[in-house]
């Protein structure tokens, strides 16, 4: 799994557990538990904005777009 993948999972992650998949969450907080660091974060997060998975909302947070849902339950199986 790529670090883009788990990037994906574990924002998905924090979002549901804050109650909404689509709620922004701290980028840097989901990328601190699976050890990526800020500067390859900056990269990961413009290419996954690029690709209309997740959309910045400022500096810090990101919320996953509907293709963006649809892409970690693909990857989870369902």
């Amino acid at each position: 799994m790529t670090q883009d993948e788990k990037l994906m999972i574990k924002l998905y992650e924090l979002a549901t557990k804050a109650g909404d998949p689509h709620i922004p969450v701290e980028a840097k907080q989901a990328a601190r538990v699976i050890g990526i660091k800020d500067t390859a974060l900056k990269t990961i997060i413009k290419s996954l904005a690029q690709a209309n998975l997740v959309k910045k909302i400022d500096d810090t947070k990101v919320s996953l777009t509907p293709r963006g849902c649809e892409f970690v339950l693909d990857m989870r199986g369902g």
